[in-house]
């Protein structure tokens, strides 16, 4: 599970890793001297796409970003800074321990970076001191302690996938700051956390998700059903970016979230959802589609077959949603738009 980046940064206060000021808010605000207004999405590329902006003029930056289906917003101080780094802890498969990742090349682009260490950190032992001295001899700075103290104890504390800081500011001030966050939370641990999820409002995912090498978003009800929209998808030429199954009974907000999910991936650049409506209600599945709409701004198409299933056709095409009868026709569309 993606974490906004808001949710992040509540999570970097918590182990000390220092974050600029700022407030979470749905509505315009006015506020004082320069901010960066961050779209709250849980996709990536919000710099490259204009979702990020500095501005002085913090009011009506957001009514333009609303204007463009934004509905949250990060507005922070901006932060004069000197350098830009990275930092990341995520698991090592080839060691099943937790690794640091540092780069003198923070960033939007730092994907392209060369310049990258990695260090693999046991669980046995944890961080130690020589680990801290070690990343600030490579990235030249002091002061990271608790960082990465702060980085591993998130990542082992909260079973995550990943935590990252990109960039992580040196200022001009000499103050180590994480300008960003992205926090990926392992799905099947989601259980040993209720206590997180209710403080974020978030439902524990209960889907099977496996992401794959394609472009094409995969969601169905049902391991059958979901598979043969794969292979159909292969059989017209796609190539599936995951395999996702909503199972039977899905909800409405089971449903935005799983559509969030897939639609975060930037790899993925359309979205198939083919679901057979026995004990799952279409026109739930519809309402949940339409929420997820808000933040994936990606095409999506969809067959729907089942119990309500023509007052969920009528919500999506209400919504400017491709929607089908025949799934043959539908995966072609998908295929080759």
């Amino acid at each position: 599970m993606k974490l906004y980046e808001y949710e992040g940064k509540s999570l970097f206060k918590r182990v000390g890793i220092p974050v600029p000021n700022g407030v979470v808010t749905s509505e315009p605000i006015r506020w004082q001297g320069k901010a960066v207004v961050k779209s709250q999405l849980l996709e990536g590329a919000r710099g490259k796409r204009g979702l990020v902006r500095v501005t002085e003029d913090v009011y009506n930056t957001i009514l333009e970003l609303k204007k463009l289906g934004v509905e949250k917003f990060l507005v922070e101080e901006f932060v004069p800074h000197e350098k830009e780094f990275y930092a990341s802890v995520l698991l090592d498969r080839e060691t099943a321990e937790p690794m640091l990742v540092l780069s003198r090349e923070g960033g939007i682009d730092v994907e392209q970076a060369k310049d990258v260490k990695k260090m693999i950190i046991p669980l046995e032992r944890g961080v130690r001191s020589y680990d801290i001295v070690e990343a600030e001899k490579y990235l030249g700075v002091k002061g990271l302690g608790q960082i990465i103290q702060g980085l591993y104890k998130l990542f082992v504390d909260y079973d995550a996938e990943l935590v990252e800081i990109n960039p992580l500011a040196l200022t001009n001030d000499g103050r180590i700051l994480a300008l960003d966050s992205k926090v990926i939370l392992e799905d099947n641990a989601l259980y040993r956390h209720e206590d997180l999820l209710k403080e974020l409002g978030r439902q524990e995912v209960r889907d099977s998700y496996v992401e794959l090498e394609g472009d094409i978003g995969i969601i169905g009800n049902g391991a059958g059903l979901t598979m043969a929209s794969m292979d159909l998808v292969k059989l017209n030429g796609g190539n599936p970016a995951n395999f996702l199954d909503v199972g039977g009974g899905a909800s409405r907000e089971h449903v935005k979230e799983s559509v969030i999910k897939v639609g975060s991936n930037p790899r993925v650049k359309k979205i198939v959802i083919n679901i057979y409506g026995g004990i799952t209600r279409c026109d739930e599945v519809a309402l949940g589609i339409v929420d997820a709409l808000k933040e994936v701004k990606k095409p999506i198409f969809v067959r729907l077959l089942g119990t309500n299933e023509e007052l969920g056709k009528k919500i999506l095409r209400e919504n400017g949603v491709n929607v089908y009868d025949d799934v043959l026709k539908m995966i072609g569309d998908a295929v080759r738009s």
